[in-house]
């Protein structure tokens, strides 16, 4: 896959990642603003019920305190008064001014009576015009015993009993005024209208209602005066100055109210978070899980382009490694061919070549086939008592003679008191080999390598430390992948596969072992292999 191409993908991929994600975002920030635009109208509809329903308690208490008027209860405590006063000087030796009318119909005279009473400065005229009021009689003589006097006394308990009457009237419309005053009157006091108790039980049930069940603070305030008429123990005064979330107490009131029910609410964001939380979870997790396969994706492309020009080098290595003892071998079988060479001397140095041309190309085939089966996990390591002193001498004694041919200098430290491990002898001896081959190849300048081994009550400690060219974080981070290599820069000669890091570190893994690198740019490295001890028999 060509770079421009990558770059085309990862972008396309990398604006599809941020819509997705700003999708997600945009969809939390309209669920929590929907969630505390429902909020704000349930609590407002509690508040205007609230309002509502003392209005509503109100006027019912009135109209209970005008049925108590009607009722046969009052129509008692009533007549008792109007007794009372009937038996008063007052109303025995009251001043009035009586009128007797008399009109002829036929054989029949009928009175009509009227009377004006003055009584605490008003004056009103009873008229008696029903037929009970009204007496007529014939033409012929009255019954015996009859007189106009006995007539008038019966006129007086008639008119006794009308102004009961009229004062039962007269007491139920001061009543009813009294009610419609406490209804309609101005400069009525809150606290005469309801209790805080009342007020608090009605908040409560319709907030619940609502499905609101946290805490919350109250209070009514009159917002033209800055005047809380009452306050919850407890409640910030300015803070629910400040609420919008309020409603007009009694507005139906003709006389202008301001009294105003505030209400606010000091967990309200905890709640809130608390209704959408599950949504913002799940949308988080998916959120990370598309972000994660986002990387994943981008990492396993840039990992595969990576391995394929890893691979392209490979081969490109492999050819020429391969190439080179071919040709030696096809050169060394020309002379050989060649009837001018008969002496027996040339004839075994060229044989000697092939030899040697030939192990090596067997050599670089073995290495490539132990790291497939290492990939497969398909090797079986021959486990035996090994001495790793003796076979680190025995190493370092083999890539000595090639130090030594640069200008170099190969020291060894034996500082190990216990060396007996269990392995396989030939995958340990290539490991050590592998790395001080690469300590020497990747010293551009004569080679200055210090082998040292050590141990402790565990563990068998084998440190190469070369001043070569030394690698970058970013570099130490790759080098046991296969076939990774170093870059060189402008030095050009230094052979391999990529394949040594990545087989050594396989190798002391399977021993239950660990490698660890330590190397700065321009002034080295040092690989360090930790390998537990065996129990000697």
């Amino acid at each position: 896959m060509q770079r421009k191409t990558l770059r085309w993908i990862i972008s396309m991929m990398g604006l599809a990642m941020i819509g997705l994600i700003s999708l997600q975002l945009y969809w939390i920030d309209s669920l929590v603003t929907a969630n505390e635009e429902r909020f704000r109208k349930d609590v407002l509809d509690a508040l205007n019920s609230v309002a509502n329903k003392l209005e509503k308690q109100e006027t019912y208490a009135a109209l209970q305190k005008l049925n108590y008027v009607n009722s046969p209860l009052y129509e008692q405590r009533e007549n008792l008064h109007l007794q009372q006063v009937e038996n008063s000087e007052k109303l025995r030796n009251r001043k009035k001014n009586e009128n007797v009318e008399v009109l002829n119909q036929g054989n029949r005279q009928i009175f009509y009576f009227a009377d004006t009473v003055n009584e605490g400065g008003f004056e009103f005229v009873v008229n008696f015009s029903s037929v009970a009021d009204r007496f007529f009689f014939d033409n012929t003589p009255p019954p015996p015993g009859s007189s106009m006097e006995q007539m008038l006394e019966e006129r007086d308990v008639k008119i006794q009993q009308l102004e009961s009457k009229l004062a039962k009237v007269s007491r139920k419309y001061e009543l009813t005024f009294d009610v419609v005053k406490d209804l309609m009157g101005p400069n009525r006091s809150i606290s005469s209208r309801f209790s805080p108790q009342q007020l608090d039980s009605l908040l409560k049930n319709e907030l619940n209602s609502k499905g609101i069940d946290i805490s919350y603070e109250y209070g009514v305030i009159q917002p033209q005066q800055s005047r809380f008429l009452l306050l919850t123990s407890g409640g910030q005064k300015k803070e629910l100055a400040q609420s919008e979330l309020r409603a007009s107490l009694f507005p139906n009131d003709i006389f202008d109210n301001d009294s105003i029910l505030t209400i606010s609410f000091p967990g309200k964001k905890g709640y809130l978070m608390s209704k959408v939380w599950s949504a913002m979870v799940s949308s988080g997790f998916l959120v990370l899980v598309i972000l994660f396969c986002f990387g994943y994706s981008i990492r396993t492309i840039v990992r595969q382009k990576k391995l394929s020009e890893m691979k392209n080098d490979f081969i490109n290595n492999m050819t020429h490694e391969l190439k080179t003892p071919i040709s030696t071998v096809s050169l060394a079988v020309e002379a050989l061919n060649d009837k001018d060479i008969e002496q027996s001397s040339l004839r075994t140095k060229y044989i000697k070549v092939i030899g040697e041309e030939n192990k090596r190309l067997g050599d670089q085939v073995e290495k490539v086939l132990q790291i497939a089966a290492i990939d497969r996990n398909d090797y079986n390591l021959k486990q035996e008592i090994l001495h790793m002193s003796n076979m680190v001498k025995n190493a370092a004694e083999h890539i000595a003679m090639q130090v030594e041919q640069r200008g170099g200098r190969l020291n060894m430290i034996e500082k190990a008191e216990k060396d007996v491990v269990q392995g396989d002898e030939m995958h340990l001896t290539n490991i050590i080999l592998n790395l001080l081959d690469n300590a020497n190849k990747y010293s551009p300048e004569a080679p200055n390598i210090t082998l040292r081994t050590a141990s402790d009550d565990e563990d068998f400690i084998i440190s190469i430390h070369d001043k070569g060219i030394g690698m970058s974080r970013e570099q130490q981070k790759h080098i046991f992948e296969k076939f990774y290599r170093v870059p060189t820069g402008d030095l050009h000669n230094v052979k391999g596969f990529g394949l040594g890091l990545a087989y050594v570190q396989r190798i002391v893994e399977a021993h239950g072992g660990s490698i660890h690198v330590d190397s700065e740019p321009g002034k080295g490295s040092k690989f360090s292999i930790t390998l537990p001890l065996a129990n000697e028999a």
